[in-house]
């Protein structure tokens, strides 16, 4: 290979390394009294809003993203919640609503104000329905998968799955403050849920996990209710995914990633 050869090489290496890194922004977000880090594929159309689920932070939807982002070419925002991954955390008064006030912020600082579309995890479901009833114009579709509902997580039950963890609970603020106010804060970001998940009217895709978090009897519940929670808007669909533990994304992420392609098209197409 000539100099000269050697030296056009170099050159597309770098023009190819810095389009990749164009195509994605990493950043920290001053929403106050903390920053939220947040990863953006940068794209066209309405963005994919990422809520993970508890103890996770934004990259455990990293074996999703770019197939998603191939085939649909839109903007994919993830984010790690208060206290988790990179973000930092304001224990004053943190709960579900003020978290999800501080992500508002947030999104307006980085230019989002418009329409989205939410894929939500677990207890990010929770957030995502609040941040739902907040801006009820502006989500126009989502997918939830192995979420709460309000048919199983009643108060007795919220305060069951924070009396499994209590008696560590000192030991689990050293490790994570972020998980430590999430079980603090337990019961109320479950009736917050429940109050909000009535304004849940959009096209929404439901995804439940055969094995669930719980076992037995608790497992049956779980899936009956997600089954309700399906049926009770003729928009939504429900799927079964067999096999999967509770992060279905990572144990069968083509269901997961087929899901949210059909049901993002089809929301985008009737709103647009």
């Amino acid at each position: 290979m000539t100099v000269y050869s050697k030296f056009i090489c170099t050159l597309l290496t770098i023009f190819f390394l810095n389009g990749l890194t164009a195509q994605e922004i990493d950043t920290l977000v001053d929403v106050g009294n903390y920053k939220l880090h947040f990863n953006i594929s940068k794209g066209t159309g309405v963005p994919i809003l990422f809520e993970s689920g508890a103890g996770n932070d934004g990259s455990i939807w990293e074996s999703i993203v770019k197939p998603l982002h191939d085939s649909l070419g839109t903007i994919l925002i993830r984010y790690d919640r208060a206290g988790f991954g990179k973000s930092e955390i304001d224990t004053a008064n943190l709960n579900v609503i003020s978290e999800i006030m501080g992500f508002e912020i947030a999104l307006d600082k980085l230019g989002f104000r418009n329409k989205l579309f939410v894929v939500a995890h677990s207890l990010g479901g929770n957030y995502a329905m609040v941040l739902n009833q907040r801006n009820n114009d502006k989500i126009i579709g989502g997918v939830l998968i192995d979420n709460p509902t309000p048919c199983f997580m009643t108060n007795k039950k919220a305060q069951e799955v924070k009396k499994l963890y209590w008696n560590d609970i000192e030991k689990i603020k050293k490790q994570s403050l972020g998980f430590y106010y999430i079980l603090k804060n337990y019961e109320f970001t479950s009736k917050v849920m429940r109050d909000a998940s009535h304004a849940m009217t959009m096209p929404l895709t439901i995804i439940c996990s055969d094995s669930t978090p719980f076992e037995g009897k608790e497992r049956d519940v779980w899936i009956a209710c997600m089954r309700n929670f399906a049926k009770e808007e003729k928009n939504r669909k429900f799927i079964m995914a067999d096999k999967c533990r509770h992060h279905v994304f990572i144990d069968n992420p083509g269901l997961v990633i087929d899901a949210i392609i059909r049901q993002y098209r089809s929301s985008t197409r009737k709103n647009f």
